[in-house]
């Protein structure tokens, strides 16, 4: 079952997935988080991940893309929810 939800939520649930599910040791790649998404009912695509990923790096937040693949918020530079 799809959830109703208004698209510009999505950057929010790639956020809480990175922020909550990621770290150096345990980075997150946008297909995993685009199929986190898609299992609880949020339907969107990787290309649609990576734009977000990329929105919220522009905003300033923490998140790292690891050499090798991945992405991972970086906690202890984070300045923004401290």
């Amino acid at each position: 079952m799809k959830k109703s939800i208004a698209k510009k939520t999505i950057i929010l649930y790639v956020l809480k997935i990175l922020y909550k599910g990621s770290s150096w040791e345990k980075p997150v790649t946008q297909t995993q988080i685009t199929n986190v998404l898609n299992n609880i009912g949020i339907s969107c695509d990787r290309r649609t991940v990576g734009r977000n990923i990329k929105y919220l790096i522009d905003f300033g937040l923490p998140i790292f893309k690891k050499l090798g693949g991945g992405y991972f918020y970086h906690k202890e530079k984070d300045n923004f929810f401290n």
